[in-house]
């Protein structure tokens, strides 16, 4: 498209093209002339014009003719037509609107309204294009950023994953992950060292994009914590966990500085003596014994800055073979739903695994899935949902 407006005149009196294309330069547009609808249809194949003035009495194709082809689709369909005619009867005015003309112009015409009618909708045609290329920009640069997300997402899937190969230890066991958005602010994160299997679930501050930098953080430190340090008790670990993170973020309690986190769980499982050890950062854990569900709280901090910073505490459970644990972040019990758009809450969650405990975890994973969304219903998802469920 040109700097300078383009109007095509359809008309097949010379003189009217004349007067009106000296009307219309004098004015700074560009002019093409046409004096039949086929000629007319011609120059729209081949050039983009701002504005199209047509005559309606033509020989041969008629402008109305002409412009139900316009708009039809076979040529520019979106370039604005203003019908420009001696014809002064209501059924000629109203099938021109009916047609997709923006404005019916009798002649002769008044040359200050016709140029203002002009001006008018050159202005809405070109700012209906910018709009165009602005959403067309807008939508390329939406594509390039979920594909981004897409990838950090592959990344976030491969890296859970990799954390995996410690859950084959157990007799069985099931990770449900659910995303508010693409990518999660949740994390499971799986390891074994010698005789012991270390399972932690992680809820960082935040969802999607945020949440998931925090999660990748928490993955590494983890690793650090526990593969390079070889820290392995839980409340050690979380211990050292909040000590890195305030240091990564450089956490000092100013009022300004980024105050993000994670709330977790986290056990340790001794293969030898059985013993399962288990610390908390408000997320508590349940192990189910003897169709009944125990419930152990975790400490009332947070993996962040806090200005008092007691240690974390440690509580220790002789298991039993075949003992059920599940670790969760808050996402599932604080999701609204049901009839009364209320949370689900812990005492339902309670409910709901001591239902299906005797099926097999695998099953019971996809209860617990089946329960969320007749939960949530048509609601929108609150937070990132995980629920690790281990057979000992």
């Amino acid at each position: 498209m040109t700097a300078t407006p383009l109007i095509l005149i359809v008309d097949d009196n010379p003189k009217n093209l004349q007067v009106l294309g000296n009307y219309l330069q004098l004015e700074g547009y560009l002019v093409e002339f046409a004096m039949n609808g086929e000629s007319a249809l011609d120059w729209i194949s081949r050039k983009e014009f701002d504005l199209i003035l047509l005559d309606i009495m033509m020989p041969g194709m008629d402008g109305f003719e002409v412009c139900r082809i316009i708009k039809s689709g076979r040529v520019n369909q979106k370039t604005p037509v203003i019908f420009l005619t001696a014809k002064i009867d209501t059924e000629s005015i109203v099938n021109a609107f009916d047609l997709g003309a923006v404005d019916y112009v009798i002649k002769p015409f008044n040359q200050k309204e016709l140029i203002a009618r002009v001006k008018t909708q050159i202005e809405i045609k070109r700012g209906r294009d910018e709009i165009a290329r602005n959403l067309e920009e807008i939508e390329h640069k939406n594509k390039l950023i979920k594909y981004s997300i897409q990838y950090a997402h592959t990344i976030q899937v491969a890296v859970l994953k990799a954390s995996m190969n410690g859950s084959d230890y157990f007799h069985e066991q099931f990770c449900l992950l659910l995303p508010k958005d693409i990518v999660s602010g949740d994390f499971y994160w799986f390891h074994r060292i010698d005789n012991k299997l270390l399972v932690g679930v992680f809820d960082c501050t935040g969802h999607g994009i945020p949440g998931a930098f925090m999660s990748m953080l928490g993955i590494t430190l983890l690793n650090e914590t526990v593969i390079r340090e070889k820290i392995t008790e839980p409340h050690l670990i979380l211990n050292r966990l909040r000590v890195k993170i305030i240091d990564a973020l450089g956490q000092k309690g100013i009022i300004s500085e980024v105050r993000d986190g994670m709330d977790g769980s986290i056990i340790c499982y001794d293969l030898t003596n059985k013993i399962l050890s288990y610390s908390g950062a408000f997320n508590p854990m349940y192990l189910i014994r003897d169709n009944k569900i125990i419930e152990f709280m975790g400490d009332r901090m947070t993996l962040s800055y806090q200005d008092n910073t007691p240690d974390f505490s440690r509580q220790e459970i002789e298991t039993k073979q075949k003992d059920l644990v599940y670790l969760f972040t808050d996402g599932f019990v604080d999701q609204f739903g049901g009839q009364e758009d209320k949370k689900f809450r812990r005492a339902q969650f309670k409910q709901v695994l001591l239902k299906n405990h005797k099926n097999p975890l695998a099953v019971q994973k996809e209860m617990l899935l089946d329960t969320y969304l007749k939960w949530k219903g048509n609601g929108e998802q609150v937070d990132d949902i995980t629920v690790v469920g281990l057979r000992l």
